[in-house]
């Protein structure tokens, strides 16, 4: 599974260009490619959804004296939209890639992702793309080697360049050792594992009050066996559809799994 199956590939996450999984993701994007690109924000924007930088300038940074890696002071929606603006004008990227994700974005939680926002955004703009997602146990152990494993044996059988409209993936994996994974499911989103908003309240310096937006979350009660949730449950690698109200695909409700 060497052979590069695009001539030029788009990489950019939510985590910040020192993230470990958009790391794990340029390893794998090298067998897919002959020309990878990697425009990543300069520091972590998870959350930042589809959005993008309308009251403040865009400044890039060029990382370690390479032509084609950079870090955008933006959104990973910016990523997307700077990188076609500035170099590929009308020769765009075959693929976009977003990620690998610290966590999995999964049910409630994708509507606020940044790596999806990216995804959406290339689709937007007519470019195939997918979404990685490692899931974890904790954050102070996380096993990449799921995604490290077999994420180039799933990018490589959904890559579908005569599909139209562009196909557009979430794709997430569980957190588990990699041995133990055997499937890729195609599944729906969930809903409902956000249970309800908290406020943590704070003072700074000058007794000025502020609060940390946080989530109360359960998903015990998703048992769905097409469910994203339910999928990463049973230890198999969830693919969902992006595109708004995108049926799941039709035949085999999954397939075997080739590591690399």
């Amino acid at each position: 599974m060497s052979e590069p199956i695009v001539r030029r590939i788009l990489i950019t996450n939510d985590d910040g260009i020192n993230a470990p999984g958009l790391a794990v993701l340029e390893k794998i994007a090298r067998h897919l490619a002959e020309e990878v690109w990697v425009v990543a924000p300069e520091h972590d924007r998870s959350g930042a959804g589809q959005s993008i930088s309308l009251h403040s300038p865009l400044r890039l940074y060029a990382q370690d004296g390479s032509e084609r890696r950079f870090a955008l002071s933006g959104t990973p929606a910016d990523c997307v939209l700077f990188a076609m603006a500035e170099w590929f004008g009308e020769t765009p990227p075959d693929l976009v890639l977003s990620g690998v994700n610290c966590g999995a974005n999964i049910s409630d939680s994708v509507q606020y992702s940044g790596t999806v926002g990216a995804v959406l955004t290339a689709q937007h703009m007519g470019v195939p793309a997918m979404a990685l997602s490692q899931a974890f146990l904790n954050r102070d152990g996380i096993d990449w080697s799921p995604v490290e494993q077999h994420g180039e044996s799933v990018i490589r059988s959904l890559w579908a360049p005569d599909e139209h409209p562009q196909p557009c993936w979430n794709i997430n994996f569980p957190a588990c050792a990699a041995g133990d994974i055997s499937e890729v499911r195609w599944a729906r989103q969930s809903s409902g594992s956000i249970q309800r908003t908290r406020l943590l309240p704070g003072q700074d310096g000058r007794s000025l009050p502020y609060w940390w937006l946080s989530f109360e979350r359960s998903s015990k009660h998703i048992i769905a066996p097409d469910m994203d949730v339910t999928v990463l449950r049973d230890q198999a690698v969830a693919v969902t559809p992006l595109r708004s109200q995108a049926p799941l695909p039709g035949g085999p409700a999954a397939f075997a799994i080739e590591s690399v």
